[in-house]
């Protein structure tokens, strides 16, 4: 019966935040074809620019809290709720605090990042977007006190809230400054930043409103809080260092990409934005829906009585993405051109194929990163928390090598 509710709750989640996760990033899939056409090729390949940094950025500040939390939370057994709401204080101090120093960090080198990436027009969406950095370290601890109790409800609404607000002060700013590319950008950065604090202020309601009932939780002493933040630290660095591989290969791209592309073409920029903004953001949707499977799985791993238990809850997370994402590879393969051309109808026919020609190219990533990330989430589960990172290296550096060879030859580019 145990193992029923597990799997219940497995698949509840996963459902749960699958759902939440594919109606934010179909919002942002909505929002990005208006977008595009208002920034054209250039102006949303600043707006793409800056994004790599800010990845990176917010896994140095914090995105491996949810993961750290949710594992320390689901294997508190009987004092779950408590040890819960102890780990969200210490972690909502600690990653606010990141979070500052990290806004500030890209507020002040804007125009320094912008010039090394090789168009110093981004400095401005990098300026607009920093206080971003500081929200989503409000955000993630929420979510992760929410995911550890595998409540998946909250960290879903906040995501389409999140997507809400951005679609409608994205396109607002960007039409409001559509004469200037580099303004329209730095409006449509600007309206990320109003989602975040809007999405953190929303789980802070949600979270007063769960606690409302319950007896409130008793200053830690500086001996207690030091060992719930040494725990928590222990645990969100590996994991940390784990999302911040890929983040750091796209940084790594964005670098590549431009300036190598800089040599022998007019339209670097643009071409990165078809790359970035198009491509592999209809690839990013089933994948980011699968993070509702990898999500879950942490604390039902995590949380399981015993290995075969384990073993069971991993293989049902890994085979659940094997048979979601592999359709969604094989549509975006077969039908790559249609795709482009419903979202994008409003890019030119040249850029259109360039779009479709990408999109078939990375199909088959779709399957290969939701594995990834749901891997990840089982071994995390299961304490193995740099193993996952020592594959991702090797990988990450295979791939970086090979596109400067790639990119340095006209006939890939």
């Amino acid at each position: 019966m145990k193992n029923d509710s597990v799997k219940n709750k497995l698949l509840g989640g996963a459902a749960v935040l699958g759902a939440g996760t594919f109606i934010a990033k179909l919002l942002g899939a909505v929002y990005r074809v208006p977008l595009t056409t208002i920034l054209g090729g250039t102006g949303i390949g600043l707006y793409q620019m800056v994004f790599p940094v800010y990845t990176v950025l917010l896994d140095f500040s914090g995105a491996g809290a949810p993961s750290a939390l949710s594992k320390l939370i689901a294997g508190g057994g009987e004092e779950k709720n408590l040890l819960a709401k102890k780990y969200l204080s210490v972690s909502l101090k600690l990653f606010s605090a990141l979070g500052a120093i990290f806004s500030l960090f890209m507020l002040v080198f804007s125009k320094t990042l912008a010039i090394a990436q090789g168009n110093e027009n981004a400095f401005l969406s990098y300026a607009f977007l920093s206080p971003a950095v500081f929200f989503v370290c409000l955000v993630t601890p929420f979510r992760g006190y929410f995911q550890g109790l595998m409540d998946m409800k909250p960290t879903a609404l906040s995501q389409i809230t999140e997507q809400l607000v951005k679609l409608c002060f994205g396109l607002l700013f960007a039409k409001l400054f559509a004469y200037d590319s580099a303004r329209a950008a730095a409006g449509a950065a600007f309206a990320i930043t109003i989602s975040e604090a809007v999405a953190a202020l929303y789980l802070f309601v949600v979270y007063k409103k769960r606690i409302r009932s319950e007896e409130k939780l008793p200053p830690l002493d500086r001996t207690e809080a030091f060992s719930y933040c040494k725990k928590l630290i222990k645990t969100a660095v590996p994991v940390t260092l784990i999302g911040i591989i890929v983040p750091l290969s796209a940084v790594a791209d964005s670098f590549i990409a431009v300036n190598i592309l800089n040599g022998y073409r007019t339209d670097a920029t643009a071409l990165y934005g078809l790359f970035s903004g198009v491509a592999m953001t209809i690839i990013g949707l089933p994948v980011a829906i699968c993070y509702g499977i990898a999500a879950t799985a942490i604390p039902a791993v995590s949380g399981s009585c015993n290995e075969n238990e384990r073993r069971k809850n991993g293989k049902r997370a890994i085979v659940l993405t094997v048979l979601f994402s592999l359709p969604c590879a094989a549509f975006l393969y077969f039908f790559s051109p249609f795709t482009i051309n419903f979202l994008f109808r409003s890019l030119p026919s040249y850029e259109r194929e360039t779009a479709a020609s990408l999109l078939k190219l990375l199909s088959p990533a779709v399957v290969l990163l939701s594995l990834l990330q749901t891997q990840n989430a089982v071994l995390i589960g299961r304490g193995r928390l740099y193993s996952p990172m020592i594959a991702m290296i090797f990988g990450v550096a295979v791939k970086t090598v090979s596109e400067i060879f790639l990119i340095k030859t006209p006939a890939f580019n």
